[in-house]
């Protein structure tokens, strides 16, 4: 899920804030703020301007000599839509953390809820984001329903929506969602396959298991298998097409780099497109006792950065490709290494960072086959407690 979080809290680090939301959240999904006017830019410039989505706000109440009442008025009375111009921007679920200084009902009318005790008090947290995010789909299936769309599958059943015109019933969809009669909307938590997602984990883990006790000659292939045919563990929430070993010509030669997949977001997603290479779960990282990178493992990061280098060099003759697998050429992008063990990067997170920066492979995120699993169980846990269908 992407989240905005409003901080008055000056020594929060984002680090601190989002273990708090983790399990709602990725780190390249949660936005973080110390200032109502830094967020209400972001809001302008993401969700207005640039018509990206975000699933809910929680703000801190008092700043300075303004207050998030400020924006939430400013929301609620916006005409303006979201997320690919589907959403009405006024309806976005907005969560209020509490103030015991300044708390009455005046303050938090308008809130969709307000947090007690943040945030120590967990269960408090997770049971106001909870019947937040389902009050708001539920509102948003009511709408599918009056327009004459069936909120399960999202096929029409009634001719009636040739002829709607009852938009001020709408709590959720716009306008224009309604008059450019679409039935497409491309969100994992709209239509997915609970018990598949939850089986590929146990398989996943399995896979893992098996292959360091009897690790086989084509290891890498065989992820490459599991993750096309289980795009989820690569592609998230925010990621509409994973594209398998494309040929990246360089410069008008037959020279081309093969990145293992290239990940293509969706229009309404606040991210980029992804290179993402596989290298094997077995990969140490260090000599023992030195603080010094394996050369099998520099060659991962290498192997990254040779993309990174061809994805933002300007060149007319490699953006021919880029725009032939991503439709256009971006003026940023991600770049992750799939590799390795969560014991060896966690005892050595300060030392990564290092020799990341020595040998500038700061842009490349480093994701263990761990991390990678852990990740697509907390998506599967988000569609299963947000459910509403």
């Amino acid at each position: 899920m992407t989240i905005l979080f409003i901080s008055n809290q000056s020594n929060l680090t984002k680090e601190e804030a989002l273990k708090i939301f983790q399990p709602y959240t990725e780190e390249k999904d949660f936005h973080y703020f110390k200032s109502l006017s830094k967020a209400k830019d972001f809001l302008t410039n993401k969700l207005i301007e640039k018509d990206k989505h975000l699933d809910f706000i929680i703000s801190d109440w008092k700043f300075q000599n303004d207050n998030s009442k400020t924006i939430l008025n400013w929301i609620r009375n916006s005409l303006e839509n979201y997320s690919s111009n589907n959403f009405q921007l006024k309806s976005i679920p907005f969560l209020l953390i509490e103030d015991r200084e300044n708390q009455s009902a005046t303050i938090s009318d308008g809130f969709d809820a307000v947090i007690e005790n943040f945030p120590n008090n967990y269960i408090n947290l997770k049971h106001n984001i909870t019947s937040s995010i389902r009050k708001w789909r539920t509102s948003f299936a009511d709408d599918l329903e009056l327009i004459g769309l069936d909120p399960k599958n999202k096929t029409n059943y009634s001719n009636h929506r040739k002829t709607f015109i009852a938009y001020y019933k709408l709590k959720v969809l716009s306008k224009t969602f309604v008059d450019k009669k679409s039935n497409s909307l491309n969100y994992i938590w709209t239509d997915f396959d609970y018990t598949n997602l939850v089986d590929s984990n146990e398989r996943f883990e399995k896979k893992m298991k098996q292959t360091l006790i009897k690790p086989t000659k084509y290891l890498e292939k065989e992820f490459h298998d599991f993750l096309r045919d289980n795009p989820t563990f690569v592609k998230g929430e925010n990621f509409n097409k994973l594209l398998y070993e494309k040929h990246l010509y360089i410069n008008n030669t037959r020279r081309y780099n093969e990145p293992d997949f290239i990940n293509k977001p969706f229009d309404y997603a606040i991210r980029y497109p992804e290179i993402f290479e596989v290298k094997r779960q077995s990969q140490r990282l260090f000599w023992k006792n030195k603080d010094k990178l394996l050369s099998k493992a520099k060659k991962g990061f290498e192997q990254v950065v040779r993309y990174k280098k061809y994805m933002e060099s300007k060149n007319e003759a490699n953006e021919y490709f880029i725009k032939k697998y991503l439709d256009k050429v971006y003026n940023q992008y991600e770049y992750t290494l799939l590799m390795g063990s969560s014991e060896e990067k966690r005892y050595n997170e300060n030392l990564i960072e290092e020799l990341k920066t020595d040998f500038n492979f700061t842009e490349v995120n480093l994701v263990t086959y761990e991390d990678l699993l852990h990740k697509h169980i907390r998506l599967c846990e988000r569609l299963n407690e947000f459910n509403i269908f």
